[in-house]
């Protein structure tokens, strides 16, 4: 009787946790954020390296199990700025989205935030495109100098017993050949694309209608008596097919949220203590304020499932490291993070939580 009683809680605690995730796929949206451009870069082919094959077999070779890489078209300089502005805006998403199975997921405490900032950098993007125009006769012109080194290397790699040097036709043609991998300034500009699309988890809906289908199927089973075996066995896999996914997808979503931000926060607050106490130093530094500041500032947008633990020690441990320096309370610092660390190890699971007023209606 006690067994039935344990296992009576279990199945309750299990439902109330599902249900509480389902609710909390509802409190945020997914993000796809599409960046596209012209990267600057064609295959090299043995021809731009001045590479010869004895025979037709050897060619055939190459181009079959012989990769030589990329070749840049535009300056190493004007790449690395735009990879900047593209490297902005993915981080940009992921300080304030979870990556789960369905791509990022930002939380609706987070969504107005990322989305000020990915304009500004969808605006510093598009920007970038139209600069590369306006530069682009100096950037090809400079793209064939760098290029003209190159074709001076490849004509003494074909005729090393040439004491001549190459002539300038080859390195014209040479040149011509480079730049004519590099599109159109108008195409390259429009190459430029920036967009983000949201969508709401599809999973809420995916389990009330299809676990409905599987509890129909589960009765039709006890019904029709006279349906085939085999009819039968389908069914009921695809019944324990709906259990498996939705168990797959709630636990996998939750692994991704919740208990990643309490990793989150327990890891760094670690790192932190372990940087304080190196040496036997125990000093916080300007640099431990700048990262544990970055951390509140990161929870107060994610936190939304209301970690009430983690966010009341987070705000205490905010007060003292928004001090002027001199005036912080190290040993309360330490000590705030030691217990956000002891707690951030343990599983989180919500209280008194209702699912029929927790989800949120869109």
């Amino acid at each position: 009787m006690e067994k039935e009683i344990v296992e009576g809680k279990t199945i309750q605690i299990n439902t109330i946790r599902d249900d509480w995730a389902l609710a909390l796929m509802s409190q945020g949206v997914i993000v796809k954020l599409s960046v596209g451009r012209w990267r600057g870069f064609s295959k090299i082919t043995p021809e731009l390296l001045g590479l010869k094959f004895c025979n037709e077999e050897g060619f055939a070779f190459s181009k079959k199990y012989l990769d030589l890489g990329r070749q840049r078209l535009l300056p190493i300089e004007v790449a690395q700025e735009i990879d900047v502005v593209e490297i902005r805006a993915r981080s940009n998403l992921e300080i304030y989205s979870f990556d789960t199975v369905w791509g990022r997921f930002v939380p609706f405490t987070a969504f107005n935030e990322w989305e000020s900032s990915n304009n500004i950098i969808r605006n510093d993007f598009l920007k970038q495109g139209k600069v590369l125009g306006e530069r682009y006769d100096s950037i090809v012109s400079a793209v064939k100098d760098e290029y003209r080194k190159m074709a001076k290397d490849v004509w003494l790699r074909m005729y090393p017993d040439d004491k001549g040097g190459a002539t300038e036709a080859f390195i014209e043609n040479f040149v011509l050949n480079i730049a004519e991998k590099i599109p159109s300034k108008e195409k390259i500009v429009e190459s430029f694309k920036y967009s983000s699309t949201f969508f709401i988890i599809p999973m809420p809906s995916f389990v009330a209608d299809n676990i409905a289908q599987a509890e129909k199927i589960r009765r039709d089973d006890e019904v029709a008596a006279f349906e085939s075996e085999l009819e039968k066995q389908t069914k009921t896999r695809i019944k324990e097919e709906y259990v498996k996914r939705k168990k797959e997808l709630i636990d996998g979503f939750l692994e991704s949220t919740v208990v990643s931000m309490r990793k989150y926060v327990s890891e760094l607050c670690s790192s932190v203590l372990m940087s304080i106490g190196r040496n036997g130093r125990s000093k916080i530094t300007v640099s431990h304020v700048s990262r544990l500041k970055d951390m509140i500032k990161k929870i107060k947008f994610l936190n939304f499932y209301n970690d009430k633990e983690i966010s009341d020690l987070i705000k205490d441990l905010g007060i003292e490291v928004d001090k002027i320096k001199g005036e912080i309370d190290e040993p309360k610092v330490v000590d705030k993070l030691k217990e956000i660390v002891e707690i951030g190890e343990k599983e989180y699971c919500p209280s008194n939580f209702n699912p029929s007023i927790s989800a949120l209606e869109l």
